[in-house]
C-alpha cells in the first residue's frame, strides 16, 4: 500500500498555526498585497481554464449585513 503525504502548506508537523500567524503578522502591507495580488491571478489563470468560467463567474455570495452596516459606518464618518 502507497503512503499518502500532505501537501507541505497541510503538514502541520513542519509549520504550526502559531508559526503560520506569525510569520503573516510579520509582513508589512505592501508585502500582504503582493501576495493577495499573486493569489487572484494564479485564481484567474485556473478560471480562464475552467470551461464553466461564465457560470461560475455568475456566482457571489452575499454581503452580510454587518459589512454592509460597517462600510457605511466607514463612508459616513
Amino acid at each position: 500500500m502507497a503512503l499518502v503525504s500532505l501537501p507541505p502548506s497541510l503538514d502541520k508537523t513542519r509549520h504550526t498555526t502559531a508559526e503560520e500567524v506569525a510569520y503573516a503578522r510579520s509582513l508589512s502591507p505592501q508585502q500582504r498585497l503582493t501576495i493577495l495580488a499573486s493569489v487572484c491571478k494564479a485564481d484567474l489563470h485556473v478560471l480562464k481554464l475552467n470551461r464553466h468560467r461564465e457560470r461560475l463567474m455568475l456566482k457571489r455570495d452575499p454581503v452580510p449585513q454587518s459589512t454592509v452596516a460597517a462600510f457605511r459606518r466607514l463612508y459616513t464618518n
